[in-house]
């Protein structure tokens, strides 16, 4: 028990250390990353040099949280820049991949992934191909870069098991 105890006091040390040394961790991350904390993670005012900052009072990590929490659960918010009406003047659709069911129905939802839509686009105009043929040109790279054989599925680590035993073709007996 004083183990688990002393255990969760370091923790909770390292977190309080942690967060008010905040500045000088961001300080070392890089910009575009730095950019896109949320407030709560920023550093504060008064440990920036030359701060001209109000001293206006600020809430609670534990409140901000809280709020920017509900905030975002209680709304849909879908992607901007990406539906199904943007998808198809783009060419993103075919006879095998129809989308204009999605317009036709006012499907909810926003449409391709944006990163996926735009690796798609960047396939068919380097390599000059349909749109099908980029879907599998790009489905194939994503299978190649998490150590899956393309053509047949499988995995390429020597120690995935692939079966469970027994031989191909053959009957117990």
């Amino acid at each position: 028990m004083y183990h688990s105890l002393l255990t969760a006091s370091f923790f909770i040390a390292v977190l309080i250390l942690v967060y008010r040394n905040r500045s000088f961790f961001v300080s070392l991350l890089p910009e575009s990353v730095a950019a896109r904390l949320p407030d709560s993670l920023q550093p504060a005012a008064s440990d920036l040099p030359l701060s001209h900052a109000s001293s206006a009072p600020s809430s609670s990590l534990f409140s901000r949280l809280y709020n920017r929490f509900t905030a975002r659960s209680s709304q849909y918010a879908p992607i901007p820049g990406s539906s199904w009406g943007a998808n198809l003047s783009n060419g993103l659709s075919s006879s095998l991949f129809d989308i204009t069911a999605n317009i036709d129905a006012n499907d909810p939802r926003s449409g391709l992934d944006p990163s996926g839509a735009q690796d798609v686009q960047t396939i068919m105009a380097n390599q000059g191909v349909t749109f099908d043929q980029a879907r599998l040109i790009r489905h194939k790279q994503i299978l190649v870069q998490n150590n899956i054989d393309p053509n047949t599925g499988l995995p390429l680590d020597s120690k995935a098991v692939t079966s469970l035993g027994g031989r191909v073709g053959g009957s117990r007996g």
